[in-house]
């Protein structure tokens, strides 16, 4: 047994104790072997499984330790798909870096987990915002549903199509507003100009590589500029 639990823990650990865990997954259809295990200790819960845990056990109660006090309500949710955006996560694909650094993650996961959407919110980092006064809830509740939790692209930014790497021309409003962006291919770091091409968010969706420099884009765009004098 863990030294130390947090507050769900507890709560699955009683039920093993009394006896009643088995049955308890069992009337909730719940996975008794991967519960166990978190009650014992064994393993650590994943994000999936506190999202299927949400209508039985409160958000809240995996991120904080029993000698903690926990500073928000306890209420019960309904459960959450894993796959899906939540709020937290909607309303900070634009300052993703800023976040990552503050809260510990590499840039890599803090890209793929807020403008790619290819990764899971991690316990360690709702753990850490729960500390610094986040509502854990925020990780398993939707944001604003006029924000469809797609990554559009602004101007500067160098993008991955399809295998193809591209540099954005056209700026984040529109491109949202058009659901498509004007770009042109990058073949070891140099634009081709004649690649340049609108693209359509029909199929495929863009995942962020990084920012092109200032001069990296001003250069380009006197060069687009100038096919069309």
């Amino acid at each position: 047994m863990a030294e130390k639990m947090t507050h769900a823990q507890k709560f699955l650990h009683d039920l093993v104790i009394s006896r009643q865990l088995k049955n308890w997954c069992l009337e909730r259809e719940l996975p008794h072997i991967t519960i166990y295990k978190i009650a014992a200790g064994n393993t650590v819960p994943t994000y999936a499984v506190i999202c299927q845990l949400l209508p039985y056990i409160p958000c809240v109660d995996w991120f904080f330790f029993e000698d903690e006090e926990i500073p928000f309500p306890r209420k019960t949710l309904d459960e959450w798909q894993p796959d899906d955006v939540p709020s937290f996560v909607r309303r900070h694909k634009h300052d993703y870096l800023e976040i990552g650094e503050k809260y510990g993650t590499t840039e890599a996961f803090a890209r793929n987990l807020f403008v790619n959407h290819r990764a899971r919110p991690s316990i360690n980092l709702i753990r850490a915002c729960a500390l610094d006064g986040i509502n854990p809830i925020e990780f398993f509740t939707e944001g604003d549903v006029s924000d469809d939790g797609k990554f559009y692209p602004d101007r500067g930014d160098i993008v991955q199509i399809s295998g193809k790497t591209i540099l954005v021309l056209t700026k984040e409003k529109h491109n949202r507003q058009t659901h498509s962006l004007t770009g042109v291919c990058l073949v070891d770091g140099k634009a081709d100009i004649t690649s340049l091409a609108t693209i359509t968010y029909v199929r495929t969706i863009p995942e962020l590589v990084e920012k092109g420099s200032r001069e990296l884009v001003d250069d380009v765009l006197k060069e687009v500029k100038a096919l069309f004098r």
